[in-house]
């Protein structure tokens, strides 16, 4: 029998429908951050550059805070492992954030 109680339809909505479109729109930009990341090099300049030294971005006078190469592959690092979790199944589920809510969002995907 189809589930028709308002309360869950509102739910699912705007807030299952809502989270799986950000979930997918996160998953292409970790995607694409990553292969950008890997394509440039970025890793190698970084260590060559001297991996502890502050990035000179403007953040010394607009108030955000320094980064250093070393913040810069933390991120990458991080952005990675973010990734692999999205395609691992979830223990009880059996299956994976990423395909979970690739079948549940409507505004998500690149068009």
């Amino acid at each position: 029998m189809p589930i028709t109680d308002p309360q869950i339809v509102t739910w699912a909505n705007l807030r299952a429908r809502t989270i799986c479109d950000l979930i997918t729109r996160l998953d292409y930009a970790l995607t694409a951050y990553k292969a950008e990341y890997t394509a440039a090099g970025l890793g190698a300049k970084i260590i060559a550059a001297g991996i502890g030294e502050t990035i000179v971005d403007g953040s010394a006078t607009d108030g955000r805070t320094p980064m250093t190469g070393t913040t810069l592959v933390n991120l990458s690092a991080t952005i990675n492992q973010l990734r692999t979790n999205f395609d691992t199944a979830v223990a009880g589920v059996g299956s994976s954030v990423s395909a979970v809510s690739s079948g549940i969002q409507v505004n998500g995907s690149p068009r």
